[in-house]
């Protein structure tokens, strides 16, 4: 799929393109509504969407587009990105390496997610895997060599505020090195809760890990695994040339009831499944 222009062009054009797909998922998303019923979902809702306006215009903007193409309501789309950063929500994990100069990032991308391409006006492309209605993508890399990869996106109990995983939209559009999204991440708001890997093309490596109020950068030696702590990497063991994608993917494997592994080249500017091709930029 692809999608260009402006926040609400881009969310119009994967409306139309996913409409009859995104209307048949949300006749069947009741049991989404149950996640919210213990956080009041009405007004749990408005507060999202209020600060999605505040803070985030352009994924407001984008869902707006969305809910234009696609003919579900937008209030549908708020609902669905309100139960994904619930504190209950299913969550992922994200996995990423360097060796040397070498540098990869791979995420568990939940079923359902889809590739698509994104051209943002007057900002950075990306090749981005992500779910249909979300305006973030699960994990990405942009034109410039930047890679990002969403582990967790749920929220603290009694938060509404959007959640730190929108984070992953605006630095594949915004940035090219791990140092200045790493800034960025840290100081803008966004819900408690939540982690995300960088990488660059330059061999750089770090996550933003929230677990309370305060955000903190990770700044690995080799390894660094966010999102599920029963994965567990001999983090101490060098990374021959040309090992590394399938050493992320076959760790990803190991876990129990795993969806498929997407890894990230900063590097290629490229993504690939475990066992697929490698998909990369048109010229």
């Amino acid at each position: 799929m692809e999608c260009s222009g402006a926040p609400r062009d881009l969310g119009r054009d994967l409306g139309s393109t996913l409409r009859s797909e995104l209307r048949a998922a949300f006749r069947s998303e009741r049991s989404l509504r149950g996640r919210l019923a213990a956080l009041g979902r009405r007004s749990a809702r408005t507060q999202l969407h209020r600060d999605l306006r505040r803070y985030f215009p352009h994924h407001a903007e984008w869902l707006e587009g969305l809910a234009l193409g696609s003919g579900v309501p937008l209030r549908a789309l708020v609902r669905a990105l309100a139960a994904s950063c619930a504190p209950e929500a299913p969550q992922g994990v994200a996995v990423g390496a360097v060796s040397g100069t070498s540098v990869g990032i791979a995420n568990a991308v939940p079923r359902g997610a889809l590739l698509r391409r994104v051209a943002p006006e007057g900002r950075f492309r990306s090749i981005e895997f992500a779910l249909p209605s979300a305006t973030a993508p699960v994990i990405g890399v942009n034109e410039a060599g930047l890679a990002v990869a969403v582990a967790e996106q749920r929220s603290l109990p009694g938060r509404f505020a959007p959640p730190l995983a929108l984070f992953a939209r605006d630095c594949l559009e915004r940035f090219e090195r791990v140092e200045h999204a790493l800034d960025w991440c840290l100081a803008r708001p966004a819900a408690p809760g939540g982690s995300i890997l960088l990488a660059d093309a330059r061999g750089e490596l770090a996550g933003v890990y929230a677990s309370g109020p305060e955000r903190r950068a990770l700044r690995p030696l080799s390894w660094l695994v966010l999102g599920d702590a029963s994965l567990e990497l001999t983090k101490a063991e060098p990374l021959a040339a040309g090992v590394l994608e399938p050493v992320l993917a076959d760790a990803l494997a190991s876990l129990p009831g795993a969806a498929f592994a997407v890894i990230a080249d900063p590097v290629g500017r490229r993504l690939r499944t475990a066992d697929g091709e490698w998909i990369s930029f048109a010229p």
